[in-house]
């Protein structure tokens, strides 16, 4: 069955295999922003705050954001809504 180039809605197993693939790339992004999370925190306490360790952490939690929108979408479309 061939894919149109759209981004229309999507059904079946080709959705479900869409959700897990968002899941997966969910929890790599999960399990960074909270290494990046912790990193950032640990500075900070230590008395040694730095601007690289704040900006990787708001990139990691925008990654995140915008993960969960789409798995948020993905989780829709496998469930017809």
């Amino acid at each position: 069955m061939a894919r149109t180039g759209g981004g229309g809605p999507r059904r079946g197993a080709d959705a479900i295999a869409t959700r897990q693939r968002i899941e997966l790339v969910g929890g790599f992004v999960g399990f960074f922003t909270l290494i990046a999370l912790v990193n950032a925190v640990g500075l900070i306490v230590s008395g040694r705050p730095s601007v690289w360790a704040s900006l990787v952490l708001a990139l990691m939690l925008a990654v995140s954001a915008v993960t969960y929108r789409s798995w948020r979408r993905a989780d829709r479309a496998v469930k017809g809504g």
